[in-house]
């Protein structure tokens, strides 16, 4: 019990800190952790434990999210994208770790533990940035899955490294049983739990019942927990099961992630110089092998310029798979302590850079630096309707556009987009909106009229520093937005406005034809 008060105390004063400075709060949890274990005494058995079940439930959830579906039209570009990343890191972290002086077992875990790019951070990331859907996001997403999957399946090699050949077999055959699991689980368990989602006490009963299962089955087979916890969150991510789950498990899930990093901070080893050198230098060459690669290959796979630096600065850490794998390996004897120690501070410090790393300002930055196709011009430009995005909503304006006999040109990254809008005979200019050479090919200057349904509204700053005399109506979210747009010259339209004058106009049309058609159907009323 005083373990778990002091850990508790630790994590609770690391989140009051954190909420008071307005930082994130993994460091500090590590530091509290760190602290707690040096001035208190915390045994190392409660300590593994509290990691171990706290990166089970991060998997869980981060499993969750993982739904091949959601890839889309992006899954063959994912696959190129994410086995390159796959073996470049591998290749890095297992010459690294011959560099360094580790041994052929520790250097194969080093490897492993830098192929993975973390879940739990990308899909943080673009949640909050709304960019789950855009084609770069898929991309990640894919990525993230495939990544996972080829962890898992190196996870039996490297204990045929550590153990013989039948420790590797053993390996292999929990992880495809648990697989068989999953894909059952799907198919069987989601469409129960959608039956009693009015239920919420049950699908949370539910749901850790078939996570400890999954846990225990990956114990008797001799496979780390952490690859169970994720089969687990995989086998609830259909839709909607995943979003029933996740509401109920979310609470929970943040609990022990707190106790992760907390009981992770205590359990490393206080690094020395030498292993913070070393860190360092893996982590920069975890970023300055994923930026280019991924960015040239997603280029490759037919995304403009600024999508595919986006997607290479999601993907640029390493994941909470490394800290439960090599943790695994160190609790084995597989690993020295302090070879953990610079794994850890590998992955957290790639995952503390990362939401710094990829901002709007450096992808925009590092795009402008890459040498690009030029977009080329559309035929004499002039006097006609520019209209930047061409998704769900620009869809459905173009649709009105054409009615309205516009001359229309329109802007929009995402290739499939593009080709299905020159087929409806719209001049397309291929590329990212926020590129001055894409807005000058598409001869922004001369526009009678711009309409921007782009996710990111800031992102046509450099169209209103282009033009001074072209109306520019921007799509924005809420009300800062509009400010901000405003007072850069742009003409702001909320999002939730225009749907609810949208809706009223759908419902007085409705009401119209119903109208019309009761008077059709009933019969005259008799002349007085």
């Amino acid at each position: 019990m005083h373990d778990v008060a002091t850990l508790l105390g630790a994590a609770a004063v690391a989140h009051l800190l954190a909420r008071t400075w307005g930082v994130p709060p993994t460091p500090l949890l590590l530091i509290a952790g760190l602290a707690a274990a040096r001035t208190l005494h915390l045994t190392d058995a409660f300590l593994e434990d509290a990691v171990v079940l706290g990166a089970s439930f991060l998997l869980f959830t981060g499993g969750m999210e993982l739904s091949g579906r959601r890839v889309g039209r992006q899954a063959s570009a994912a696959f190129r994208v994410g086995t390159s990343q796959f073996v470049a890191l591998g290749l890095l972290g297992f010459l690294a770790g011959g560099a360094l002086g580790y041994e052929p077992l520790e250097a194969a875990y080093l490897a492993l533990a830098l192929t993975a790019s973390s879940t739990l951070v990308g899909i943080r990331l673009l949640k909050r940035r709304r960019q789950m859907f855009e084609p770069f996001g898929r991309l990640v997403l894919g990525v993230l899955l495939l990544q996972d999957l080829l962890v898992l399946i190196a996870i039996p090699i490297v204990l045929a490294l550590a153990m013989g050949n039948r420790a590797g077999w053993t390996g292999a055959a929990g992880v495809a049983l648990l697989a068989a699991l999953t894909w059952a689980a799907r198919r069987w368990v989601g469409p129960q739990l959608a039956r009693v989602e009015d239920e919420p006490e049950l699908v949370l009963l539910a749901a850790l019942t078939l996570l400890f299962a999954f846990l225990g089955i990956g114990a008797w087979m001799g496979i780390p927990l952490v690859v169970g916890a994720f089969l687990a969150g995989v086998a609830l991510s259909s839709f909607p099961v995943d979003g029933m789950v996740r509401s109920v498990v979310t609470p929970i899930s943040d609990f022990f992630a707190a106790i992760f990093f907390t009981a992770l901070g205590a359990l490393v080893v206080t690094p020395t110089l030498p292993q913070i050198a070393q860190a360092a230098l893996l982590a920069v060459g975890v970023i300055l092998v994923t930026v280019p690669l991924v960015t040239v290959l997603a280029i490759r796979s037919g995304l403009s310029t600024r999508p595919a630096v986006e997607a290479g600065l999601m993907l640029a850490q390493t994941s909470e798979l490394s800290l439960a794998l090599g943790l695994t390996g160190m609790l084995a004897g597989h690993i020295r302590p302090e070879v953990f120690t610079v794994i850890a501070l590998v992955t957290v410090g790639t995952m503390l850079l990362t939401p710094v790393l990829s901002t709007d300002r450096v992808a925009l930055g590092l795009a402008h630096r890459i040498p690009q196709r030029s977009p080329g011009e559309a035929s004499s430009l002039q006097d006609h309707v520019l209209v930047l995005g061409a998704g769900s909503t620009g869809s459905l304006l173009l649709e009105d556009l054409i009615l309205a006999d516009c001359r229309l040109v329109v802007v929009d990254d995402d290739p499939s987009l593009a080709a299905r809008v020159r087929e409806a005979g719209i001049q397309v200019v291929r590329g990212n909106a926020s590129d001055p050479r894409v807005l000058a090919a598409a001869g922004a200057g001369e526009a009678r009229l711009i309409i921007s349904t782009l996710h990111h509204p800031r992102d046509v700053e450099t169209l209103l520093e282009m033009v001074d005399d072209v109306p520019v109506l921007v799509r924005v979210f809420d009300e800062p937005e509009a400010e901000w747009m405003r007072a850069r010259g742009g003409e702001p339209v909320l999002f939730h406005e225009a749907s609810a004058h949208g809706l009223l106009e759908w419902t007085r049309e409705e009401s119209a034809e119903l109208d019309q058609s009761l008077s059709d159907r009933l019969p005259a009323a008799p002349e007085s």
